[in-house]
């Protein structure tokens, strides 16, 4: 690495000794599924807190020591060329003290010569608060996080990030309902779900890919990230992660067995399924009453020179016992068709029970390698459908960026009634657009 303005005079790069939290047995619940080291704060784990102020202030190496869980650190870290630093981490047994790291460590130890040890920190808290501890107990926790809410949303590296009104933010890509009540101080992450009527703060943090259904209430509480909280489930002072409720004042722990009230979103997405046999009837019976139509679209690419049918390949929904050489299907478009009618031959994929009337419409798999989030990928356990909660609101081309959220949606919140509104929505739309602009074929 070149020298800079960053690098000491001597050519030697500014070091620090990180030492990742092991177990901290008041807030054990926090390390259920990660070690503390990757819980989630205001839209980042805090070993990404740690690395971004590092960096920042001119660090260029840092010596990680992991006790808890270290594969998983090691996972998440990759190699660290996102934050320009070399970070070396070392697994050990258990959470050495400070006096034992900089005993070992800040002496010439170091397998890089131009490496100067610097000091060592132990990530008990968010950088440049040391004065308050995120794990002597639940309270400490929710009151560093929340103090240091301004600060986040103000930070220079928070792409995105949007001042609802003073005191709120939200993320990217968020869908927050009209309805919804947002009272500050709140933090909604980026590509929340908010439903109608729902309330949100004061003191309130919702990480990245939660849903919080119609006439959910979260106050002076902190939802974890992939979190379902359903249908007018409160959250009062307390910590939600998944299906875990912990009341941060008294530190009572509890799970919640209710999916429908709390839960993570894998646990609340739609079942894979073929389509009813009277949805398969009913798309049978429609291909023989508009075969007509079918054949003016076949006469008008034959006319042109066109192939008249466009071959696709869709990821199969996810039900855990497909095999690899199954994993994908072939269904076709109407290539000179215009509106619902170029989905035509799909009704035949419906009649075989590989699509729905309603579902998440067909991805790719090259669009399906592209989901970032366990929440983006939600969609790939749904039925595939013809229409699609994106088409009842005119959510643009399938799988686009704004098709993207209310597929994940409809994972979570699938049920008939809600199919039927799909339907009736999209047969009003079909209408409407055939009044205003006439019958385009």
């Amino acid at each position: 690495m070149k020298d800079g303005p960053l690098s000491n005079p001597n050519g030697q790069e500014k070091s620090i000794v990180l030492i990742c939290p092991g177990e901290r047995p008041a807030v054990h619940a926090l390390a259920q599924s990660a070690p503390l080291a990757l819980v989630p704060i205001l839209g980042k784990t805090l070993l990404e807190h740690w690395l971004d102020h590092l960096a920042d202030s001119g660090v260029r190496h840092v010596r990680l020591l992991v006790s808890d869980r270290p594969e998983q650190v090691r996972a998440w870290l990759g190699d660290g060329v996102r934050w320009e630093l070399k970070v070396e981490l070392v697994a050990d047994d258990r959470e050495l003290t400070t006096a034992e790291a900089r005993a070992k460590y800040s002496s010439n130890e170091s397998s890089d010569p131009g490496v100067k040890q610097g000091d060592v920190t132990v990530m008990d808290f968010l950088p440049g608060a040391p004065e308050r501890p995120l794990f002597r107990s639940y309270a400490d926790w929710f009151i560093a996080v929340k103090n240091s809410l301004p600060q986040a949303a103000s930070a220079p590296d928070r792409i995105g990030v949007r001042k609802l009104k003073p005191g709120v933010w939200a993320g990217l890509h968020s869908r927050i309902s009209a309805d919804a009540e947002l009272r500050a101080p709140c933090w909604i992450g980026e590509n929340v779900l908010v439903g109608p009527r729902a309330i949100i703060g004061p003191n309130a943090i919702v990480e990245d890919g939660t849903v919080l259904a119609a006439d959910a209430e979260v106050t002076d509480s902190f939802v974890g990230p992939e979190t379902y909280v359903g249908e007018f489930t409160e959250v009062k002072r307390s910590l939600a992660l998944g299906s875990t409720l912990i009341n941060w004042q008294t530190s009572s722990c509890t799970h919640v067995p209710d999916a429908f009230l709390l839960s993570p979103l894998s646990q609340r997405a739609a079942t894979a399924r073929a389509d009813h046999w009277l949805g398969r009837v009913t798309a049978a019976a429609v291909l023989l009453l508009t075969l007509p139509l079918a054949c003016y679209a076949l006469l008008k690419a034959w006319s042109r020179g066109q192939r008249a049918l466009h071959p696709l390949v869709a990821v199969r929904p996810e039900t855990g016992t497909i095999s690899a050489s199954r994993a994908v299907l072939t269904y076709y478009e109407f290539t000179t068709a215009a509106d619902w009618l170029k989905r035509w031959p799909q009704l035949w994929n419906v009649v075989r029970g590989e699509f729905a009337w309603v579902g998440n419409r067909p991805i790719s798999p090259e669009a399906a390698a592209t989901l970032a989030s366990d929440f983006e990928r939600l969609c790939l356990k749904t039925p595939i459908g013809l229409f699609s909660l994106a088409d009842a609101e005119a959510g643009g081309p399938a799988f686009s960026q704004e098709a993207r959220l209310p597929a994940s949606l409809y994972a979570v919140r699938a049920n008939r009634r809600l199919d039927l509104s799909i339907l009736v929505r999209v047969l009003g739309f079909w209408l409407v657009k055939r009044i205003s602009f006439g019958n385009r074929l």
